[in-house]
């Protein structure tokens, strides 16, 4: 099992300014000798900047981190199940279909991970709200971008 966290920024003003995303993934792994005590074992971290300007949101920067993360998934050959840790509502929620998707800056995104996911099938990939102390090292790749652009 993979498990990744994503997150999304936008600063120093959202919406309109630099929307950036951190990932971050893990595998499953049993640790020990013996096998018994399980573990997770860093597979894949990457941050990025998305861009600058009226259509940057923070929204944006979370679709953002999808994207990177089913891309490389993707292209990865995983045959593990792949558990995606947000702690966006919307995300989470507008991907197991609670939320409709109406308008927003972040709609072309979230087009593009449908056409993904559809490509992925018959991949299982699974997605889980969790709050925003548990997302911690995403957020941190995500401000990384920010820094590295001089942003932050």
């Amino acid at each position: 099992m993979l498990k990744a966290y994503i997150d999304g920024a936008c600063e120093p003003v959202n919406p309109g300014g630099t929307a950036s995303y951190g990932v971050i993934v893990y595998r499953h792994a049993l640790g020990g000798e013996d096998g018994s005590t399980p573990g997770f074992e860093l597979v894949w971290r990457f941050y990025g900047v998305v861009g600058s300007g009226p259509e940057m949101s923070n929204n944006v920067g979370e679709y953002s981190a999808l994207l990177a993360l089913l891309r490389w998934y993707g292209t990865a050959e995983a045959e593990e199940t792949l558990w995606v840790c947000s702690d966006s509502q919307l995300v989470v929620n507008q991907m197991i279909g609670r939320f409709k998707v109406r308008k927003g800056l972040y709609v072309p995104y979230y087009k593009k991970v449908q056409a993904l996911l559809g490509d992925l099938v018959p991949l299982r990939v699974y997605f889980k709200w969790i709050p925003r102390e548990e997302n911690r090292l995403a957020d941190e790749l995500s401000k990384q971008a920010l820094k590295e652009a001089g942003i932050c």
